[in-house]
This record gives C-alpha cells, sequence and structure tokens, in this order.
C-alpha cells in the first residue's frame, strides 16, 4: 500500500498501482515498476557492465582516502561515489583496462591550483620526481599554508603519497615514488587546505623515469 504525504501534491511512499513512491537525501521520486526482468546479454550490454564493474572497484579502492574526503563535498544530490563513477566511468574500456589516464578526475573542488606546475624526474634520485608551480596565495580562496597532495599510477598500481609537508607558498617539492626507475609514471598533483575541508582540482602530467 502507497502512503501520500502531505496531500496530493507530496512526496509518496511505497507503492501504488504500478509507481513505486521513495525519497532520497530529501527529494521525494517516482519510478514505474517493473513487470518483469530480463537479463539481457548482448555484447554492448556485457561490455558496459564490464566497465561499470571495473570503474566500482577503483573506486572502492579509493573510498577512503579520496572519495568521502573529497568527492563527498563537491556532490549535490547524489552521493561522492556516484559523482566520481559519473566523472570517471569513460576512462575504462569494455575489458575493463584504465585507459585514458590523463582524462581520470581523482580531485575536485574550489581551492584554486598553482598556477605553471611542471612534473619532471628528479634527474638525481633515481624513482623520484621534482615538482615546482607559482605561488598563487592570495587568489580567491588559495593560501600560502595550502599543502601539496600527490597520486601516482604506475602498470595499475595506485599509490597516495599521504603526509607530504609541501606548502603552496614553497613552489617546490622532491618526491620519491615507490615504483623504481624504468617506468611509465601518471602523477596527479592537487592541494588541500589546512583543516582539509577544501580542495583542488588535479594537474596530470606523465613522466618516464630512466633507467638508473
Amino acid at each position: 500500500m502507497g502512503i501520500i504525504n502531505q496531500g496530493i501534491l507530496g512526496g509518496v511512499s511505497g507503492t501504488v498501482g504500478n509507481v513505486v513512491g521513495g525519497s532520497w537525501k530529501g527529494i521525494d521520486y517516482l519510478r514505474g515498476k517493473a513487470e518483469n526482468y530480463n537479463d539481457a546479454q548482448t555484447e554492448e550490454q556485457v561490455n558496459q557492465r564490464t566497465k561499470f564493474a571495473a570503474c566500482v572497484a577503483f573506486s572502492q579502492s579509493i573510498m577512503d582516502t579520496l572519495i568521502k574526503p573529497i568527492w563527498d563535498r563537491k556532490a549535490v544530490k547524489m552521493s561522492g561515489f556516484n559523482l566520481f563513477m559519473k566523472t570517471n566511468i569513460n576512462v575504462f574500456d569494455d575489458e575493463g583496462q584504465l585507459i585514458g589516464l590523463e582524462n581520470l578526475k581523482l580531485s575536485v573542488g574550489s581551492l584554486p591550483l598553482p598556477t605553471g606546475i611542471v612534473v619532471q624526474n628528479d634527474g638525481v634520485v633515481a624513482g623520484a620526481i621534482r615538482i615546482t608551480w607559482e605561488d598563487n596565495s592570495g587568489t580567491g580562496k588559495a593560501s600560502a599554508t595550502d599543502r601539496l597532495r600527490v597520486v601516482a599510477i604506475s602498470n595499475g598500481a595506485l599509490v597516495d603519497m599521504k603526509g607530504l609537508a609541501f606548502t603552496r607558498s614553497e613552489g617546490l617539492a622532491n618526491v620519491q615514488l615507490p615504483y623504481g626507475s624504468g617506468v611509465t609514471i601518471h602523477v596527479y598533483v592537487f592541494f588541500q587546505n589546512d583543516g582539509n575541508t577544501m580542495y583542488s582540482k588535479d594537474f596530470h602530467q606523465m613522466v618516464v623515469v630512466p633507467v638508473a
């Protein structure tokens, strides 16, 4: 049995005929009730399911480190998980492989990125990268004490370099990555404020670390 809330123009909970009503995050919705379920297995549908499953698995691996603290703050009328999925589903191919890493978005938010970001090999220490940027403290919500965040992906292995102490005002960071030499690394750079309440969008750069 369905219940109409707040008069005829209010939300509906339960089932009324072939209509199912409910509420999610304070939003009333109505949807048709399916008469039957057809588990279609066309090639296109199978590929889409594979892509979706791969994106879900990837999302779950960064749920506590990136999605909950960052994407949940950005999401409106949806979860951070759903916003991340919507944004990144197309960086996976029909076989569930992570492709188009230059289009992968790991951070979102209103905190301004520094300008002139450059990511390159350290040149001295094998497996290390050198990141430089122009300090734009005072622009919008940007502060001199905003801290650098670095996430790296190589051969499918993602590493979130936690605990970095480099600030926006420094304009320079040398970061030792755990991949060694002779590999291609996709580096994602972004910033967060002192209170971990604001984040910037990320900047992507591919770096080839030469054999030592």
